[in-house]
């Protein structure tokens, strides 16, 4: 088994030649690795740091390479490798649900309704049913009002 110098790393081979990957297999290697580099540094803040102390600096930047290689290794596991390559909030949006449903619990069981279904549903209701519904909902609105009188102040 020969062992050789190529720059700064050193490769084994079997043969006694350097082991080199095919010319194709390296280039798409490297595009790969600067895209990565790139989604750290524009879209995972890694270059907007808030303090100055090192020790800060070194668990932020630790944290969110942490988090980055657990999303990595969770859209590997999932078979979405294809969103490695997406940015952040790209992920997010393809990862997160967006079926628009209603859940409706009565009685220990459920009913899985589309907003049209749930509308429908509500607009066949008996007349005092109906009333009894809008006045819990315009008291409902009324408490949700009060509650967050103004949340982010001018």
């Amino acid at each position: 088994m020969g062992m050789r110098s190529s720059g700064c790393s050193w490769t084994r081979s079997l043969s006694g030649g350097p082991a080199r990957p095919p010319a194709g297999t390296r280039s798409h290697l490297r595009t790969t690795i600067e895209e990565g580099h790139r989604q750290l540094k524009c879209f995972w803040d890694l270059t907007h740091f808030t303090s100055r102390a090192f020790a800060l600096v070194v668990n932020q930047v630790v944290f969110v390479a942490l988090a980055y290689t657990l999303l990595q290794f969770f859209l590997r596991q999932e078979g979405r490798t294809e969103l490695n390559r997406r940015t952040r909030p790209r992920v997010r949006d393809q990862l997160l649900p967006s079926a628009a449903v209603i859940l409706r619990y009565c009685q220990q069981r459920f009913a899985i309704l589309t907003p049209l279904e749930y509308t429908e549903l509500l607009l066949t209701l008996a007349e005092p049913a109906r009333r009894k519904i809008l006045a819990q909902a315009r008291r409902l609105r009324r408490e949700l009002l009060a509650a967050l009188p103004n949340p982010r102040p001018p």
